[in-house]
């Protein structure tokens, strides 16, 4: 599922959210008591992460090339901000969060043959790598009570994430005479860092247990793009749709 796909599925989700509060009389939603909300979560992250990676490299005087293919399944994501309200329901914030991943990219390598010009061997492998997003989301802030127990909070800004990603940077294999096959033995791995600039917007509802904690649930949508040039590698995209829960305390 492309970006376009799940921006417009978290519009949508976040039209139901909103309207849970709006189905509401007018007159039941007004600005909360308390000023400041500090949250902290859970959630997982529905989105999967799928991108690719071509090399080429000279051995016995002739080019080789390697390519790889990293596919990371959905991942959990923790979460911890401040909301504060600034006049009436509008309010800021900022959170910070936290997503990592291991996965198991598959490796093709042509490698040239040490006798024999242009007769390369098939060289393929697996190797293990991690991916690993940590954000930090600035956000405007709409808060309003619902009912005197049920909260609403709309959010939306810019988001900075730092990525770690693992790649595959050279393989090793083993060959014997006459060279006319080799076989896989690993993959050496290089971790590359970027940081970019993104996007987030989410909604939560909460429903106080005490005057001073709610518990949550809610859905937040975020996106940026890592180019790793260095490494060969098509674009990375960062973020996606989550959903989770958790706490809410309140001053």
């Amino acid at each position: 599922m492309n970006a376009r796909h799940l921006s417009t599925h978290a519009v949508i989700a976040l039209v139901l959210v909103a309207a849970c509060g709006w189905c509401t009389p007018a007159f039941a939603q007004r600005a909360p008591d308390n000023r400041v909300a500090v949250s902290v979560s859970a959630a997982g992250q529905l989105t999967a992460t799928s991108f690719s990676q071509s090399i080429t490299f000279e051995q016995y005087s002739e080019a080789g090339s390697l390519s790889a293919a990293y596919s990371f399944r959905p991942k959990p994501v923790v979460d911890a901000g401040v909301n504060v309200r600034v006049w009436g329901p509008f309010g800021v914030g900022v959170s910070g969060s936290y997503a990592g991943e291991s996965a198991t990219a598959q490796v093709s390598a042509s490698v040239p043959n040490p006798l024999v010009f242009g007769q390369p061997r098939q060289v393929d492998g697996p190797a293990d790598v991690s991916h690993t997003e940590v954000g930090v989301h600035i956000e405007a802030v709409y808060w309003v009570e619902a009912t005197p127990r049920m909260e609403i909070v709309v959010s939306g800004g810019p988001s900075v994430f730092r990525v770690d990603q693992d790649f595959v940077a050279d393989v090793t294999y083993t060959q014997s005479y006459p060279y006319t096959t080799a076989t896989f033995q690993s993959a050496a791995l290089l971790r590359e860092r970027q940081t970019v600039n993104g996007f987030n917007f989410g909604g939560e509802v909460g429903w106080k247990m005490a005057s001073h904690m709610s518990l949550s649930a809610g859905l937040r949508f975020s996106h940026a793009t890592a180019s790793f040039s260095d490494a060969s590698a098509t674009s990375v995209t960062i973020g996606g749709l989550r959903v989770g829960g958790g706490v809410r305390f309140l001053f």
